[in-house]
């Protein structure tokens, strides 16, 4: 099998799992790996020295997140607006403000315009707008297909990231089915139901929590974070067409 990870990449561990991991300022250290043994590196730590070993799947090759608020010209600075700021100042407790960004559009060509620049940077994408079973609206052009993503958006090749949706409903099949398939789409996390926006900006928190600060799988930090929010079933965890959890 190929090593996942190879000697002097860059790449950011969760600092909980460094010693005196609670000094660090963010989430996740950037670091570079200085050894390899099956499944576990060794990165470097302060001062120059290496770390214990640590299981890859807790290591992560790129660290950033990007905020997309879909504007919908109604509840935007009522809900979608304070919803996406809530969103912004948690990750920014996570990581460094450069790996951070809050993006406003409402069209879904602004969209892929702004992708096909940036979309490099980022490993995790957070989509905060208005859904549906089978779309998602767009103040301009309305409702926007995983079909249309596709074509629209994600038109360059990408590394696989982890989409956020927080617009209601899109966790059910005709939508997420078909948009965890997309080529950039390595996990696909979405409401089931329609979910309040509290609870939208909690579920993420925990979530995002379990997984970087903590170093908890996709799979773990979702059940955890599905296990913590108030409701039943309000998320659902997609990959490759596949409901997951």
């Amino acid at each position: 099998m190929p090593q996942k990870f190879a000697v002097g990449q860059t790449v950011y561990v969760p600092s909980s799992l460094l010693p005196n991991g609670e000094r660090y300022p963010t989430s996740l250290h950037r670091t570079t790996v200085t050894s390899i043994q099956a499944r576990s590196a060794r990165v470097n730590i302060s001062g120059g020295a290496e770390s214990d070993w640590i299981a890859t799947s807790k290591i992560h090759e790129n660290a950033g997140i990007v905020i997309v608020a879909i504007g919908d010209f109604q509840t935007e600075e009522t809900l979608l607006y304070p919803l996406a700021k809530s969103i912004l100042q948690f990750s920014r407790l996570l990581l460094d403000d450069s790996a951070v960004v809050n993006i406003r559009v409402r069209a879904i060509g602004e969209f892929g315009n702004w992708w096909a620049i940036n979309h490099a940077a980022y490993s995790h994408v957070i989509l905060i707008g208005h859904g549906s079973p089978t779309a998602i609206q767009f103040g301009y052009g309305g409702s926007r297909s995983p079909e249309l993503f596709g074509s629209r958006v994600f038109k360059v090749n990408a590394t696989k990231k982890t989409f956020i949706s927080l617009c209601c409903e899109t966790g059910k099949a005709t939508f997420a089915k078909s948009f965890s398939k997309l080529s950039p789409c390595g996990h696909l996390i979405a409401p089931y139901h329609s979910v309040h926006g509290a609870v939208a900006s909690q579920f993420f928190e925990t979530f995002m929590c379990w997984h970087l600060l903590y170093g908890k799988s996709i799979k773990v930090a979702f059940k955890k974070a599905a296990e913590t929010v108030p409701g039943t079933d309000i998320f659902r965890l997609w990959k490759d067409g596949t409901h997951v959890a």
